[in-house]
């Protein structure tokens, strides 16, 4: 038999051996081609000078190059060729055997290691299918995060987040003399829609408004998001004139004035949009934002139903108003509220009878603050009733040191407010003013507003009733602008009134738009005398004021033309002169 031939009956015989172990994607006739291959090398090694073990090891790499991959055809391979080889091929050199054994070796050791690097390979190709796959997951979770990150679960829209990044990413890429806007609107009365149809239609009706805006805002290509709860926004870049945003305001509240229908019932919707544009230049997104939202607040306020755009003026004078109230707490437990005073004069003879207590506040970086935004303050916050208290306190003592420094007792009269004297320990509170300095109640005035006393119950007139019953004087302030109630008035427990100084306007020209006044004057001061009050006559600037006053029989006067708010020792030489005040008294 050739050899050839032997060569192909053996690698016939060794492919069999391996068809149970490994496979080999080219086929049986491929693999007995490539196995013949091998060993015509091997033969070719064992015969040839000088010897080469190292065919071997590329024998072995071959081999697992050629799929024949596997720790078991590697056994097979070593058994077949180290029993059949040299018998098969009948190959008897002299040094055949050890040179076998040497192949062999080579080739187990370079099959191992090429084995070694394919199993490496594939737990690579494994590993980066594996990275590739976990970071195909990661993106794709990663933007669900980002998602619902930037946008409202309930309407799918962009929310707060989104729009404030949209917005810094227009103004960071705006041009010079660009401008931007920005609406925030707020659906009006929702609470009232929530109660009444429950939570899961209201947020059915949520999502029925945000496609109405959709509808509104996309064809302009506004970005429009869902702020949350029942507000929305709608931003605009590039608006190219100063009402842009009032028309996409009107657009959009116009929209919603329309009815909708949920389930067969149609419900009816009003919205407030709160407005800012401005050049791109100078501001933020949380500026802008924060801006549209003080603007809604304004339209709220004015009952909704509206746009209001924003102001700077408007919003600094808020801002002050803010920054006073919060200030207070520390100004009042600092002593910072002081009191000027201002006479009371008895216009029969002139004489000074008594001062009416000014509340004052000097704050150390506002300055001078007037006391109409500082008293709204503190009875918007509840601080009046501990101010109220100090400062009664402090009328109260300066009032003993006028009497012990010029054996003078005047009428000191002080405002209260309505949360003062609707307070319950209202009666206890000033009761221990009283006692604590010293002052008598018969010289106390304490003046009030209508609005204080006259409500639909009796409750409200409990606490003057029983001040009244101690002695203490009462007078209602600024008469004739409040409730002005005839029928009430002589019911209620009060000694005297005082005239707004509105009744004083008219009375110096008898051409005057005010000439009613020269009627309701009379009357006024008329019928107080008749119901057994004094009448304060405030604001007199003129001595042609005074003397008509004089005339028509008014008790009490105060205003510039007596004398201006003081402080205390401006007021004290008053009292030591003796005589009618005249003008060179005067504060």
């Amino acid at each position: 038999m050739e050899v050839s031939d032997r060569v192909t009956a053996l690698a016939g015989l060794w492919a069999r051996r391996l068809a149970g172990v490994t496979f080999v994607p080219d086929g049986r006739a491929r693999t007995r081609e490539m196995l013949a291959n091998v060993l015509s090398r091997l033969v070719t090694a064992l015969t040839t000078e000088p010897f080469d073990a190292g065919v071997g090891y590329q024998v072995g790499r071959d081999l697992v190059a050629g799929h024949v991959s596997s720790p078991q055809a590697l056994g097979r391979t070593i058994d077949l060729l180290s029993g059949r080889l040299l018998a098969d091929l009948a190959i008897d050199h002299p040094r055949a055997v050890d040179r076998l054994s040497d192949l062999l070796g080579e080739l187990a050791t370079g099959y191992t290691e090429s084995l070694r690097d394919v199993v490496l390979a594939a737990a690579e190709e494994i590993n980066q299918a594996e990275r590739v796959a976990w970071r195909d997951q990661q993106h794709a979770l990663h933007r669900r995060i980002q998602h619902a990150l930037l946008h409202d679960p309930l309407t799918d829209l962009p929310n707060r987040a989104h729009l404030v990044r949209w917005l810094q990413d227009v103004l960071d890429g705006a041009a010079a003399g660009d401008r931007i806007g920005l609406c925030v609107i707020d659906l009006d009365r929702f609470t009232t829609i929530e109660d009444s149809l429950g939570g899961d239609r209201a947020c059915q009706v949520l999502r029925l408004v945000a496609n109405l805006l959709c509808r509104q805002a996309n064809p302009y290509g506004h970005f429009l998001a869902h702020l949350g709860g029942d507000v929305f926004a709608i931003a605009v870049e590039r608006t190219a004139e100063a009402d842009a945003m009032v028309k996409a305001a009107d657009r959009a509240l116009r929209t919603l004035r329309d009815p909708v229908e949920l389930n067969g019932h149609q419900i009816r919707l009003s919205a407030s949009a709160g407005i800012v544009e401005r050049p791109t230049a100078g501001t933020t997104a949380v500026d802008l934002v924060a801006a549209a939202h003080v603007s809604l607040k304004w339209a709220k306020r004015d009952q909704g139903g509206r746009w209001a755009s924003f102001d700077h003026a408007r919003h600094a004078h808020e801002a002050r108003r803010h920054a006073i109230t919060a200030a207070m707490p520390a100004a009042l437990a600092g002593g910072e509220f002081t009191l000027a005073y201002q006479p009371l004069i008895r216009l029969a003879d002139d004489a000074l009878v008594g001062v009416e207590a000014l509340a004052r506040w000097r704050h150390p970086a506002f300055g001078p603050i007037s006391p109409v935004q500082f008293i709204s303050s503190a009875e918007d916050t509840g601080l009046i009733v501990p101010l109220g208290r100090a400062l009664l306190e402090q009328a109260c003592r300066q009032a003993v040191q006028w009497r012990q420094a010029t054996g003078t007792s005047l009428v000191i009269s002080v405002n209260l407010a309505v949360a003062q004297i609707r307070d319950p320990g209202a009666v206890h509170t000033i009761l221990d003013v009283l006692a604590e300095t010293g002052w008598p109640a018969e010289l106390l005035q304490l003046e009030i507003t209508e609005s204080a006393i006259v409500s639909s119950d009796d409750e409200s007139v409990d606490s003057p009733r029983a001040l009244a019953r101690c002695g203490v004087t009462l007078a209602i302030d600024d008469f004739g602008t409040g409730y002005s109630s005839l029928a009430y008035l002589a019911e209620l427990p009060v000694h005297g009134v005082k005239l707004a100084a509105r009744f004083l306007h008219g009375l110096d020209t008898a051409t005057s738009t005010r000439r009613s006044n020269r009627t309701i004057l009379p009357a006024l001061i008329t019928l107080s005398h008749q119901l057994g009050l004094s009448v304060t006559a405030e604001g007199i600037e003129l001595p042609e004021q005074a003397d008509h006053l004089r005339r028509l029989g008014c008790d009490l006067a105060q205003g510039y033309h007596f004398g201006r708010p003081a402080d205390p020792d401006h007021i004290t030489p008053l009292l030591t002169a003796s005589g009618r005040p005249n003008r060179r008294y005067r504060c």
